[in-house]
This record gives structure tokens, C-alpha cells and sequence, in this order.
């Protein structure tokens, strides 16, 4: 049985809660006692609606049930897994399972905690509460983005020039981002970053680069380390997938005038087009570059290139040894 807990009023506006379990009453029972301390509960009942409602919702952390009718609670943690856009939210399983095996298979399977059929209420809001607050001050994780920081960025990086394998680094950054910062305001300047991140994701995930790996630098810099075959495509479609996204964070005027005029850091009278995105693209070959630091920085000089024709991608051939 589920103990449930006496309950004091809040209002439900912290993070977003997924809870995934075919039993309505549960999922009801536990929005209840999760949003008297102020999470907001959303919920699915099969494993088929909880992925697409992970997509889409991006919440904050999920609660999964193992036992989930069209798809199992196994596969929808793989496939959440595999997915950029959720591979970075913590996961709280449920499962009538009590063997050590069987917990530590679905742990090491990418899950972050887990509980046991039947279990205390309390218990599992603590545990909600505990990985929220761990995913917040020790995940690194960018909060408009959900993507790793500066320190996984270049953890992965000398993880592959270690494994001796070329790849590409795709260093993205917005062009022109201070002004459209000045004349729209902060908030607008975060749905626009938030805008490039959900291009970057919806490319990757087009082109099925699982062995892709995406990391937000901090405000409006992004990288991604990606197959050298697939690196010019992916970035051209990072470019065409802002420009469709950002449009309608422009004003209607600026968005036919084609720009808008503003001041400088100067103080001077401007014309500023539209926001748009340059890429710079360095590609690490076999023994070329000895640290993380040493390729990160021929990617910003490629990026720095780039932003003089903005909205560009300059990719690199070939280069001497850095």
C-alpha cells in the first residue's frame, strides 16, 4: 500500500515533475503530495505518450514505472537515454523488483534512483526532492538549455582525443545576440537561446547522431562534437532550423524591414539584421591537437571567422599541427 501524506497548500510553480505509470490513482496521489511542495505534475500512462510528452514538456525530472503497457519502462529509459533532449534528466524508477541484480542493471542503464513497490510516500518526495537538488548543484547542467557545461564539454573531448578517433567540433554562436538583447529585453533573449538550442536538438536528432555530443558553453555558445562526415550537414541544419525558430521572437516590423536600427557599444546609430547563427568547425585528426583547450580554441578562431559573414559556417580542410 502507498502511505499518503497529510498535505499543506502551495502553489505549484517549481520544476516540472513527469510522473509515468498506467495507474491513475497513483499518478494523482502522487501529483498531490509532489505540488504541496510546489513541483508542477504532469502525467502519461504509457510508455509511447511519456516519451513524446518527455520531448516535448522537457521536464525536470521523471518518475518511470517499469511496468508500462505499449512500451516497456526498459525501452522507454533507452530511448530517453539516447535522446539529447532527455539524456540529462534524472530518472527516478519504480519497480515491484527488490533484487540487488535487477537495481543495479537499470542503474548503470543510465537510471539515478530507484524504489520499491509498495513504497512510502514520504520516501519517494525525498528522493524527488534529493536528485533535483543534486542535478542543480552538481550536474552542471546549463538551466535554459539542459545541457552539460564547460567542465563535461571538455571532459568529452579529451575522452575522444584519447580514444585516437577523428571527429568535428562545431563551436555555434548567435550573431549580433547584445542587440537583440537591448532592444527585446532578457526574457526574449533567453526563448532565443532557448530557440538554438531546440535547432541543435531537432538536427542532431534528424540525423540519428547518437554519438553525437552536445554541451552549452554559457549564454549564447554552443558545441558539438559530431561525426566528420556529418559535421557540414548538421551545421547547415542548425543554421536553416534558427532561422525558422527565431523568426517570430522578431517584432513584426523587424521581421519585414529585414533588421532594425539600434546603438552600438559605441553609442553609434546601427542597422542590425535579423539574429542569426555562425559555426565554426575545426576537425581533430589523429595526433593533431594535444590538449581540449588547444582544439576549443581553433573552433572559436573558425567561429570568429565565420560571424564576419553571419549567419555562415566555415568549416576547416585541413590544418597544421596545434
Amino acid at each position: 500500500m502507498v502511505n499518503e501524506l497529510s498535505v499543506r497548500p502551495k502553489v505549484a510553480t517549481g520544476p516540472r515533475v513527469l510522473v509515468i505509470d498506467d495507474d491513475p490513482d497513483l499518478c494523482a496521489l502522487i501529483a498531490e503530495v509532489l505540488e504541496q511542495e510546489g513541483l508542477r505534475c504532469t502525467a502519461a500512462r504509457d510508455g509511447r505518450t511519456a516519451i513524446e510528452m518527455a520531448i516535448r514538456l522537457r521536464p525536470d525530472i521523471i518518475i518511470l514505472d517499469l511496468l508500462l503497457p505499449q512500451i516497456s519502462g526498459d525501452e522507454v529509459l533507452r530511448r530517453l537515454q539516447a535522446d539529447h533532449r532527455t539524456r540529462y534528466t534524472p530518472v527516478i524508477l519504480v519497480t515491484a523488483s527488490s533484487g540487488i541484480g535487477e537495481k543495479i542493471r537499470h542503474l548503470r542503464a543510465g537510471a539515478d534512483d530507484y524504489i520499491t513497490k509498495p513504497f512510502d510516500l514520504e520516501e519517494l518526495t525525498a528522493r524527488v526532492l534529493t536528485a533535483l537538488r543534486r542535478a542543480r548543484t552538481l550536474g552542471g547542467l546549463n538551466p535554459l538549455s539542459g545541457l552539460p557545461g564547460n567542465t563535461a564539454i571538455f571532459d568529452e573531448i579529451a575522452r575522444r582525443l584519447d580514444r585516437h578517433d577523428p571527429f568535428a567540433c562545431l563551436y555555434i554562436d548567435l550573431d549580433h545576440f547584445k542587440s537583440f538583447n537591448d532592444r527585446y529585453g532578457f526574457t526574449r533573449g533567453d526563448e532565443l537561446i532557448g530557440a538554438l538550442a531546440g535547432a541543435i536538438f531537432d538536427t542532431v536528432a534528424a540525423f540519428r547522431c547518437d554519438d553525437c555530443f552536445l554541451g552549452h558553453v554559457g549564454g549564447d555558445d554552443f558545441v558539438v562534437l559530431a561525426d566528420i562526415a556529418t559535421a557540414q550537414r548538421l551545421a547547415d541544419g542548425i543554421v536553416a532550423g534558427f532561422a525558422e525558430r527565431s523568426r517570430e521572437l522578431h517584432d513584426e516590423g523587424d521581421r519585414v524591414a529585414g533588421g532594425y536600427e539600434a546603438l552600438d557599444r559605441r553609442g553609434r546609430q546601427v542597422r542590425w539584421s535579423l539574429v542569426t547563427v555562425s559555426i565554426g568547425i575545426a576537425i581533430a585528426e589523429t595526433g593533431r591537437f594535444s590538449s581540449p583547450a588547444a582544439l576549443a580554441q581553433v573552433a572559436a578562431e573558425l567561429k570568429v571567422v565565420a560571424k564576419k559573414r553571419p549567419g555562415s559556417v566555415l568549416m576547416e580542410r585541413r590544418g597544421a599541427a596545434t
